[in-house]
């Protein structure tokens, strides 16, 4: 949080459930593992209280940060813990492919599906939780999607997939994942607004929304992971949408995934949405680093999120981004005069 205050930085997302796990107190998910070497042990110590009063000593605002859909990682499933995990209390809850096969436990991430009436139930009292006992400024989305356009075929997403399409001939599959997972948001906004009034609610969404420049061979978070970031946007989805723009820019300018290309793109939802431009540390050297957030407050995009504090903190950058393109801090973000629900 030092580091971060004196190199110019207002905020800081702390990543706080990575697995349907907590590094904070929870009563609805085990502390994770990480922490002490076991799935729901008491490190003794509250890693999210820490960073909120260490944050804010500095003036810093402190966003949790949250995957939503992913459950876990690992080649063996989650061993017993109080409270228990989520994929050993709901097993139905695992995301299926379409033939029919649970994702299997790997050393990638294992998704939940989001459109499963009880798990979208319990990530909205995740939610609430942390909001209702933490002064956290805000609560930031990650994982908030489908891993892949043909997923989520567990019996409960079959079952109400084709419920709604008796209401709907038309309503294709997709379509119907992407107004669950628009839904979902709203809801968690809800959730958390109705604790903590104030608290800024904002999604990490792909880079790519769709591939309009027929580059071809691009993950597009419309199609591929049905995420309407735009139509959240205009939804009022989120407070702030952070695009995750992970690549350099091209020469010539318009290549395949060109920074730049997709800064006007999100540009166009300004007017609708704050949005911060996401910038990939390691996508080059410093120059590429400073040349993106120029070309980010060139589109007038209020800030960037840099993504992330450890390749930062190795690359020595801290003192270049504050002997540079951070010389004048950031501004803190003007507090809303809002009653606060305890």
């Amino acid at each position: 949080m030092e580091t971060c205050a004196s190199a110019g930085f207002n905020q800081v997302y702390f990543q706080i459930r990575g697995t349907a796990d907590a590094y904070y107190r929870s009563t609805l998910e085990p502390w994770a593992a990480p922490l002490s070497g076991k799935l729901g042990k008491d490190p003794g110590w509250d890693p999210l209280g820490v960073a909120v009063k260490a944050a804010h000593e500095r003036k810093l605002e402190l966003h949790a940060w949250i995957n939503v859909a992913t459950a876990w990682k690992g080649k063996l499933p989650p061993g017993k813990s109080t409270p228990a995990h989520i994929l050993r209390a709901h097993p139905g809850w695992r995301m299926v492919y379409k033939d029919g096969r649970p994702m299997p436990y790997a050393d990638a991430y294992i998704f939940v599906s989001p459109a499963n009436p009880e798990f979208k139930k319990h990530i909205q009292a995740v939610v609430a939780e942390i909001a209702s006992f933490y002064a956290v400024d805000g609560v930031h989305f990650d994982y908030i999607r489908y891993p892949a356009p043909d997923t989520s075929y567990d019996k409960v997403s079959n079952r109400l997939y084709w419920k709604a399409k008796k209401k709907d001939p038309r309503l294709t599959r997709a379509k119907w994942q992407r107004e669950e997972l628009t839904g979902l948001v709203l809801k968690l906004k809800e959730k958390v607004k109705e604790v903590r009034p104030a608290a800024v609610v904002s999604a990490a969404v792909t880079g790519v929304y769709q591939d309009r420049w027929e580059w071809g061979e691009v993950v597009k978070g419309f199609s591929d992971f049905h995420q309407d970031s735009h139509g959240w946007a205009k939804a009022g989805a989120v407070d702030v949408l952070v695009p995750m723009i992970y690549w350099k820019p091209t020469r010539p300018p318009g290549g395949k995934s060109d920074y730049r290309t997709l800064v006007e793109d999100f540009s166009s939802l300004l007017e609708t949405v704050e949005v911060l431009s996401g910038i990939n540390v390691e996508a080059g050297g410093f120059k590429v680093l400073e040349d993106e957030i120029q070309i980010a407050r060139e589109h007038n995009f209020p800030g960037v999120v840099l993504f992330a504090y450890a390749a930062l903190k190795q690359r020595g950058w801290f003192e270049k981004l504050e002997q540079g393109v951070f010389k004048d801090p950031a501004l803190p973000r003007e507090p809303k005069k809002v009653a606060f629900k305890p």
